[in-house]
């Protein structure tokens, strides 16, 4: 099993990529004077929500033109 993707596509990378967008949240949070904690939370889900919908979207490299 590959450690970077769990072996299911989601893993260590999703995880990296849901932490660095709780980080730029944070940092916008608090240019803007925002609970920090609630902007960190919706950038690090916002960034599994939109994973999870480009896993269940269909494969179209098999599609027919």
């Amino acid at each position: 099993m590959d450690p970077f993707t769990l072996g299911a596509g989601f893993g260590l990378g999703a995880l990296v990529l849901g932490l660095i967008c709780l980080w730029a949240c944070r940092k916008i949070a608090r240019g803007k004077n925002r609970s920090t904690f609630w902007w960190g939370l919706w950038g690090f889900l916002a960034t599994w929500i939109a994973l999870i919908i480009v896993a269940v979207l269909p494969d179209k490299s098999h599609a027919r033109y």
